[in-house]
């Protein structure tokens, strides 16, 4: 989820909240305020049903679940309107509301007719709001001078900053790969498996389970595909995003995003057993080779290192306009950091957090991946593309796409690429050596993360739609 100034305001304007409470106010920022159901609600956050979103609102002190939507809105077209000049008639219209209906809720929020309380300015409306609701204001901003001066000169100092489930035994998840030389699909695809909750990332453990994280559900799903099934859940914090599993195939990590925090989960036990508190909502991450070293993006523009066996974050830096990935050196010693809206990759050493080179690549930058030699890297672009950047070198070339690029893998073998093209509903499939498209596989709804099992030959996608499909 990238930066968002919104959901900035609203978690420095507020006090103290549950984690619960806070990953409320955080959906309601990235959803620019247009709620859903209380019910809906619950289930994203990971409460067990309305009744009780409503009793930990009331704890903390927050109005009702459409109250509280109301003043996201209306704080939401104040930002909107004080940053392009758009009027709040303009701004409805877009959202296809009737622009009667946003005059009277602005005046029912902020009791100011909408001239008025543009005029008066998002201070006033923050005030008001915490005089309502009995709330403390904190500055909101961070000053541009206090990034990390390297860092924002690299990217340039204008950058703002649902299935059934059945018991299974308990699986070996350390159980030996086969031993035949890894390959790639062939490009057909296979199964299809419901899951609710917006599955989002997907990975695979070495002993051939398949995790898909569930954003709105506050979970992650084992999945095995021999027989393809659902073999279980976890609980985690509110929207788990990315999540990578250990060398050992016994712990993942997974970024509980609005509950600002890394989860621990025990493979074994299927549970989480433990978090890592980090600043910011955690988007990207990456393990070290050595397993001992977890590095995260947040959406305060930072890089986190965190250790392992301290289980906390040992040093961060600012990064601005971060992205969802993070890419690590075969070597441990170099990091490859998309920077999103810049359109610029960073390379960061990996020990000290200091910049080495940075890569212009234009466009919205997303996923990454690396080969194993450690000569080329691979970006997802979501302008429409994608870029190559050869490390020794640093020569970046461009193969045009024609639709907004988002997922990104390297199979096994490093013959193909498959990407994801998430507005369009495919996923294409490029030949490495000659990056020309040797297949299309109309997968439908948003196609996101995309995982290979050990051997290459079978590829898993995430369809924030509803459901994981499996390529052959």
């Amino acid at each position: 989820m990238p930066p968002l100034r919104l959901t900035s305001l609203l978690q420095t304007a507020l006090p103290e909240l549950s984690s619960a409470s806070r990953a409320v106010v955080s959906t309601l920022g990235c959803l620019n305020g247009n709620a859903p159901s209380a019910r809906d609600m619950a289930v994203w956050v990971g409460l067990r049903d309305r009744y009780q979103l409503a009793r930990v609102l009331r704890r903390d002190g927050l109005p009702p679940l459409e109250q509280l939507a109301g003043w996201t809105r209306v704080l939401y077209w104040m930002l909107e309107a004080e940053t392009s000049g758009a009027s709040l008639r303009q701004l409805a219209q877009r959202e296809r509301v009737d622009p009667a209906v946003a005059y009277r809720l602005v005046h029912r929020v902020t009791g100011l007719p909408w001239s008025q309380a543009q005029r008066a300015g998002l201070s006033l409306a923050l005030l008001r709001f915490r005089e309502r609701r009995g709330m403390r204001l904190v500055p909101a901003r961070t000053p541009a001078h206090e990034l990390h001066p390297p860092l924002a000169q690299a990217v340039g100092d204008d950058v703002m900053s649902g299935s059934s489930r059945t018991a299974a035994p308990r699986m070996n998840l350390a159980r030996a790969a086969t031993a035949r030389p890894p390959g790639h699909p062939a490009a057909v695809l296979g199964e299809r498996i419901p899951v609710g909750g917006g599955p989002f990332d997907v990975t695979m453990t070495p002993g051939g389970i398949v995790l898909v994280t569930r954003v709105k559900a506050a979970a992650i799903d084992l999945l095995s595909l021999q027989p393809l099934g659902i073999i279980g859940s976890v609980r985690t914090g509110p929207a788990p995003s990315r999540v990578v599993v250990d060398s050992a195939g016994t712990t993942a990590y997974v970024t509980n995003q609005f509950a600002e925090e890394i989860g621990i989960i025990d493979l074994g036990t299927r549970r989480q057993s433990g978090t890592i508190p980090v600043q910011g909502h955690p988007l990207g991450v990456a393990l070290a080779p050595d397993g001992r070293t977890l590095y995260t993006m947040t959406n305060v523009d930072r890089l986190c290192a965190v250790s392992i066996p301290k289980a906390r974050v040992v040093t961060s830096v600012p990064v601005p306009c971060t992205g969802p990935n993070i890419a690590v050196h075969p070597s441990g010693r170099r990091l490859y950091v998309p920077c999103w809206r810049a359109g610029v990759v960073v390379e960061i050493d990996a020990h000290t957090l200091c910049l080495l080179r940075r890569f212009e690549v234009g466009g919205i930058v997303q996923d990454l991946a690396l080969t194993r030699d450690g000569q080329t890297v691979y970006a997802a672009n979501e302008g429409g593309w994608l870029n190559t950047i050869h490390l020794p070198t640093g020569r970046v070339t461009t193969l045009e796409l024609g639709h907004r690029a988002l997922g990104l893998a390297l199979s096994p073998d490093e013959q193909v690429l498959f990407v994801g093209l998430v507005f369009d509903g495919r996923v294409i499939v490029i030949d490495r050596g000659t990056l020309t498209v040797r297949a299309t596989l109309p997968v439908g709804g948003r196609p996101r993360e995309i995982t290979f099992d050990r051997t290459g030959r079978t590829a898993v996608i995430a369809n924030e739609a509803g459901w994981v499909d499996v390529v052959h």
